[in-house]
């Protein structure tokens, strides 16, 4: 998958709640990450303890090296018999690998599994892999940025379990120089403060969660989206990537995003992030993806 998700956020919303909700004794926690994508091979799994919210948070000196890990496919659904397992090993500082080699299957149940040799926690996690879907149609090549030809993306039907599709989509930038951004992000970048910082967030933009019904349904059953301006962080080279998300990615993303702003509520009505982890957290997740490219032209006045 693309760079969507790093470690930091998990870290990040959850020291955010923390501050939201005080405890008079600071908890440790397990933080998991790993996204399994339809079609793809078996991903990483990353393995760490949080840190205090005072504290500096540092992967390598947070990772945890000696777990047990594997990964399981599953007859059917959550609670159904193990069809096929592929056990991890460590090979750097809080990241595992899988042993064998595994196409993730679309549309099936894969189940994390995490025990350690010195004591008795222990990690489980489920993700249902969304349907694969792909973009179809002729996407413009050329696109003059915030002209009245907006770019289109017409998708095949994506399915998931008990509801309609979730999409987040992410506009990577082959060209993030700063002369090449648009004049939003030109605005708000400060190239005083941590240049580096703001353009690599800039390069990977995300459209935020766009569900199913937000999409002009096509005679063919298709669906049809313009992709928002504001989603266009620089000219030239964009590859748009549509991302269709299970619902631990999509639970984590909505309710990390009220955590770190966005929002209106009170501290005492703001939810916890939602992490779908027994015995520890962060997110077991899995994503449907396509990837489409085009280019940005600048406006000539």
């Amino acid at each position: 998958m693309n760079k969507i998700f790093l470690i930091a956020i998990f870290v990040t919303a959850f020291i955010a709640a923390c501050e939201t909700y005080p405890q008079d004794e600071y908890e440790e926690y397990y933080v998991v990450e790993s996204y399994l994508v339809a079609n793809r091979q078996l991903p990483f799994v990353l393995l760490s303890t949080t840190t205090p919210a005072d504290a500096l948070y540092d992967f390598e000196e947070q990772s945890v090296n000696d777990a047990d890990i594997e990964i399981q496919l599953l007859e059917t659904g959550p609670e159904s018999a193990v069809e096929s397992s592929f056990k991890y090993q460590n090979q750097l500082p809080g990241i595992y690998i899988p042993n064998l080699n595994h196409k993730v299957l679309p549309a099936r149940t894969y189940k994390l599994q995490i025990t350690f040799p010195d004591n008795n926690n222990r990690i489980t996690a489920h993700t249902t892999i969304p349907d694969t879907f792909s973009v179809v149609g002729e996407v413009q090549d050329t696109v003059v940025y915030q002209s009245d030809d907006q770019l289109d993306i017409t998708l095949t039907k994506s399915s998931y379990p008990g509801r309609q599709s979730i999409f987040v989509f992410n506009a990577l930038a082959q060209n993030d120089i700063p002369q090449n951004l648009t004049p939003f992000y030109r605005d708000i970048y400060d190239e005083s403060d941590n240049p580096d910082k703001d353009l690599n967030e800039f390069s990977n933009n995300s459209s935020g969660i766009i569900n199913e019904g937000n999409f002009d349904i096509n005679p063919d059953g298709s669906f049809t989206i313009e992709y928002p301006w504001i989603g266009i962080a620089f000219y030239g080279t964009n590859l748009i990537v549509a991302n269709a998300m299970d619902d631990n990615i999509y639970d984590f993303v909505r309710s990390q995003n009220v955590q770190l702003g966005g929002n209106t509520l009170s501290p005492g009505e703001i939810q916890n992030v939602i992490f779908h982890v027994e015995g520890g957290i962060g997110v077991f997740g899995s994503l449907a993806t396509d990837t489409v490219e085009t280019f940005i032209k600048l406006p000539v006045f």
